[in-house]
């Protein structure tokens, strides 16, 4: 009789191991797949520090000191090596549809557009969309590739503080291939580039690996406020995976799909 009761009690105490097991399984896979903010938070700060450099480009293709026409906002001064993006203390509606306000500081080494010359570009309380812009980008003309693109070796050590007030912290390499529009530096809606490098985003959840590859470049363009095609792979702690898709025909619209390894599983992203 003893036997069959504890028989009976270890039955019932793995059945109930069973259990606990898929329910934290369970459990797991869906807190994994309602967290996509560390995508959101990635193609923002992709972007805002993506979008300093083209400003930056702009002001330098200008002499003098006037305003930003193409922007319809943001003073610029030059002295010798500096250039200054003065957006004022409030917020100004510039002609692609985002607020900015303060200033971009790029402090550069030799002739702007000469191969080898060096960029660095800090911020003087700069924000857009009310997304405050902090830290460092520094940009290497590399020069021409076999197509005769221009392109450059970025890095980035930043801080995004979004409206909310959460921070993001990006930490990474790039090399930017512009790709169009290179050939008409004053119209800068034709512009376009392909990104492609590895680096961290740093979140209140913990820090993300973020790898973009050669097969699979990020594709930007001036006019278009979000990733037009392209993909991202994410490590997350625990060596979890998870691919962002932006498609891969290039269209300027904020939806993408993200793909969470190994399982398969996919869900639609609305981008910021």
């Amino acid at each position: 009789m003893k036997h069959t009761k504890f028989i009976y009690l270890a039955g019932l105490l793995a059945i109930a191991i069973s259990t606990m097991a898929a329910c934290n399984k369970t459990d797991k896979n869906a807190e994994d797949t309602n967290d996509t903010g560390y995508a959101s938070d990635q193609t923002l700060s992709e972007k805002l520090f993506d979008d300093v450099q083209v400003l930056s480009d702009l002001a330098a293709g200008y002499t003098g000191t006037g305003s930003l026409k193409t922007t319809a906002c943001g003073a610029i001064t030059k002295v010798p090596n500096v250039i200054t993006i003065d957006f004022g203390t409030t917020n100004c509606l510039c002609s692609d549809g985002r607020n900015r306000r303060g200033k971009i500081i790029i402090n550069y080494t030799g002739n702007y557009a000469d191969s080898n010359s060096t960029r660095n570009i800090t911020f003087d309380n700069y924000y857009q969309n009310d997304n405050k812009v902090e830290g460092t980008k520094t940009v290497t003309n590399m020069g021409r590739n076999s197509l005769g693109q221009p392109y450059f070796n970025v890095s980035v050590a930043g801080t995004i503080t979004k409206p909310d007030g959460t921070v993001i912290t990006p930490n990474w390499g790039r090399v930017r291939t512009w790709t169009s529009g290179y050939n008409t530096p004053t119209i800068w809606t034709d512009d376009e580039y392909k990104i492609i490098g590895s680096g961290t985003i740093i979140r209140s959840s913990g820090v993300v690996n973020v790898a973009i590859a050669d097969s699979l470049p990020l594709v930007v363009a001036t006019n278009c406020q979000w990733v037009k095609s392209g993909s991202i792979v994410y490590t997350l702690s625990g060596g979890r995976t998870r691919t962002l898709n932006y498609g891969n025909t290039p269209a300027c619209d904020n939806q993408a799909t993200l793909t969470f390894q190994p399982s398969g599983t996919t869900v639609a992203v609305t981008l910021p």
